[in-house]
């Protein structure tokens, strides 16, 4: 814990969150120790936990838990030190990720054509595809005036959803504010007591469908939500305090996140939801609210073709202004270039949101024993209480 603090305090981009004593983090602001410093006795902490075994299991999954996040802080600092290892390289020091065993393949090829094929049909008409995307979303963009209702009641809905499969304590709350110039489309901040505050960015256009998306992810069932039921078990565990956002549990927590939508949503009843609620508190049409959903999720399907260019991007094959073209034109990304200044600040920090989703999706999928509904929402909150237990790595 304090060594994620002192980390902490020379880069606040790798401290996610931290609700422990407050006299630990005003002990690691009063002494403000060098990186190297951080680095030498993160690397002692981690050889020293890696020699040594415990006859319990349980111990011997948090002895391997702790030294995969020290492992992690040590990756960081050398990044913050101007290091900058190949994609695949970093994304294992960082995440424990296997990002060679989920490279992007023929069939993936196979399926973005295929997507790409279906978003044609959904929206035929002259010009590239990228081109009536972007027209065709700008139909459901929420106005500034309207956006804090449309995401209050989001937030609602995304509560309601979870609360019918997970309980959490009366109290948990969430306070949204809206800022600009994040370099992230939200944040949330788990102040612990089981309260969050989340910022959004209000500089970055928001669909109806995106805010939903975005209220699951950052408050029911994603971030607050996991950050209360870590809270609720965290008694034995104090290192659960604290999570530094370059991280293997990051890794567990976004690709968890990154889910939660269509966890907590069926299809059918996102659209009833978005068409009935949302779409009028947003003064929008509703009339096509479900071809608006529709597309949507198969833009979803590409989130393995940014992945993909995001790696070349970073390994130097893809320079800032074809990164952006290909992302525009392969992933059918709108925000292209605002994808590309995140990436340059948090590098392989985006593959938790793509090859992280697919592996928590593979891995919660895995789990259901047939059981569709009640059996994943089961397993979700099984893994991520559990955060000692790495995703898998590969597909």
């Amino acid at each position: 814990m304090r060594l994620v603090l002192a980390l902490g305090e020379r880069d606040a981009d790798s401290l996610d969150s931290y609700h422990g004593p407050p006299a630990w983090q005003a002990e690691a602001r009063q002494r403000h120790a060098a990186l190297a410093e951080v680095q030498r006795d993160a690397r002692a902490l981690a050889d020293t936990l890696a020699a040594r075994t415990f006859a319990r299991d349980e111990d011997e999954v948090r002895r391997a838990f702790l030294v995969r996040q020290l492992r992690a802080v040590v990756a960081r600092i050398d990044i913050l030190g101007g290091a900058r290892p190949s994609f695949t390289d970093e994304a294992r020091r960082l995440f424990g990720l296997d990002a060679e065993s989920s490279a992007h393949s023929d069939a993936d090829d196979v399926t973005a054509r295929t997507i790409h094929a279906a978003v044609d049909r959904e929206l035929p008409g002259r010009g590239d595809t990228a081109a009536r995307v972007a027209a065709f979303e700008r139909n459901f963009l929420i106005p500034a005036t309207r956006l804090p209702a449309v995401i209050a009641r989001a937030i609602d809905g995304c509560r309601a959803a979870t609360r019918a499969h997970v309980d959490l304590p009366p109290t948990t709350r969430v306070d949204v504010t809206y800022v600009r110039d994040l370099p992230w489309s939200a944040f949330t901040r788990y102040e612990g007591r089981f309260r969050s505050t989340i910022q959004i960015n209000a500089g970055l256009p928001l669909t109806v469908d995106r805010a939903l998306d975005l209220a699951c992810h950052e408050a029911y069932p994603g971030h607050h939500t996991i950050g209360s039921l870590l809270e609720m078990k965290s008694g034995a565990r104090i290192e659960l305090l604290v999570q530094a956002t370059f991280s293997p549990q990051s890794l567990l927590h976004e690709g968890a996140s990154a889910v939660a939508g269509a966890l907590a949503f069926a299809e059918p009843e996102r659209v009833a939801f978005e068409r009935d609620v949302l779409f009028p508190l947003a003064g929008l049409n509703p009339a096509d609210a479900e071809r608006h959903v529709r597309v949507a999720r198969l833009m979803d399907g590409l989130h393995g073709v940014e992945a993909a260019i995001v790696h070349r991007y970073l390994d130097g094959a893809l320079d800032f202004p074809r990164a952006s073209l290909a992302l525009e034109r392969d992933a059918l990304m709108p925000s292209a270039d605002a994808t590309l200044k995140f990436v340059n600040r948090f590098r392989t920090y985006a593959a938790t949101y793509t090859i992280g989703r697919d592996l928590f999706w593979h891995r919660l999928s895995a789990a259901t024993n047939g059981d569709e509904v009640d059996g994943r929402w089961r397993a979700y909150v099984a893994l991520v209480t559990n955060p000692a237990q790495a995703l898998p790595s590969g597909r």
